[in-house]
């Protein structure tokens, strides 16, 4: 979330890099929501959930809120929207908010991961704007970012300058 204030203390022109929180409660329901539950996603994208141990749900409004780099913390309303929207498609009884916390997310302009060298100044290298993809995208994105990194040939075929800044300039 921080990259283009870390970019402009190293004096590099900053990306646009924007963080947007997103907020997850975990909730105890009735009866027990079975551990082989899969993620369940609202056909009109306005929410999901996915089971977590102990018959416990992970729920999020599927928010995504500009705001500037901070520690995220969720926001009372986005806790009660993705409870209201729960309610109104599942029979189960919400027990108690066990948990609650908030991340950001961030993206480039373009939604894509930035990944190389800045090219105005090749000392700083750019690994930033993962968004919602990072888990899903971080093995790849480590192994092409040691290979820019250390200059060796790519582990994978892919064309870096999909992700480099240059897409910025």
């Amino acid at each position: 979330a921080w990259a283009d204030e870390i970019a402009q203390l190293a004096q590099i022109r900053k990306l646009d890099i924007q963080p947007f929180r997103r907020t997850m409660i975990q909730i105890e329901v009735a009866p027990s929501a079975p551990a082989e539950l899969p993620l369940v996603v609202g056909l009109d994208g306005s929410f999901y959930f996915k089971p977590d141990a102990g018959g416990r749900l992970w729920l999020s409004p599927h928010d995504e809120i500009a705001t500037p780099p901070c520690d995220a913390a969720p926001e009372e309303l986005e806790v009660a929207i993705a409870l209201d929207r729960f309610e109104q498609v599942v029979d189960w009884n919400v027990v108690r908010i066990e948990r609650k916390w908030a991340g950001l997310r961030s993206f480039a302009p373009d939604r894509k991961p930035v990944i190389g060298r800045d090219s105005q100044n090749e000392q700083f290298f750019w690994l930033a704007g993962q968004g919602g993809f990072g888990i899903q995208t971080a093995p790849a994105v480590a192994q092409l970012a040691a290979a820019l990194l250390l200059q060796r040939e790519l582990p994978f075929e892919i064309v870096p300058a999909l992700y480099s800044t240059d897409r910025f300039r």
